[in-house]
């Protein structure tokens, strides 16, 4: 198979599963916002190998963009609830025992700019998971912490989608 043909599969695949694929992203933002899934989960590089491929096939961008922030957003609650859960036991967990430096910055870094502090991490991939379970494990309010959620994985899922879907939409037409 040359690689014209491999390339026309390839977009032919993404036309018929589009709902196949937004159920992906949703998964792929939902475990890498969760603190023990999210080192195994390269969301970032799978969003903009799927933005480049939906662009290229002419798909549609919101349906990617609604299910990436959702997914993020369940992701962010649960990582939340694992904090409310765990508060006093947190420096003690595996993943985090061995890095207690890290979880002390992140833990000034969330008292200091609190809803502002689940926006950046939202932006900053190693903060992504920790933030929203810090922040379950202080006080802020859980409405407060969906909103700052939400507007920061809808940020987030149209950074990362849009470029690579205009980018590869505009590169093949």
């Amino acid at each position: 198979m040359d690689l014209h043909s491999w390339w026309q599969a390839a977009l032919q695949l993404v036309r018929e599963n589009e709902t196949f694929i937004e159920v992906a992203l949703f998964a792929f933002a939902f475990a890498e916002s969760i603190i023990f899934a999210s080192m195994f989960v390269p969301s970032t590089p799978i969003f903009i190998g799927v933005g480049a491929l939906e662009g290229a096939a002419e798909g549609p961008l919101v349906p990617l963009i609604i299910a990436g922030s959702l997914g993020a957003v369940a992701g962010d609650l649960v990582s939340f609830a694992i904090g409310q859960r765990f508060r006093g036991e947190l420096p003690n967990m595996w993943i985090l025992r061995d890095h207690p430096g890290q979880l002390e910055r992140a833990r000034r870094f969330v008292e200091r700019w609190g809803a502002a502090a689940v926006v950046a991490s939202k932006l900053s991939g190693p903060l992504r998971p920790i933030v929203p379970m810090l922040v379950g494990a202080s006080d802020m309010n859980r409405t407060k912490f969906f909103f700052a959620s939400a507007a920061s994985s809808l940020i987030w899922a149209v950074l990362v989608l849009a470029p690579a879907y205009y980018g590869f939409k505009a590169m093949t037409h």
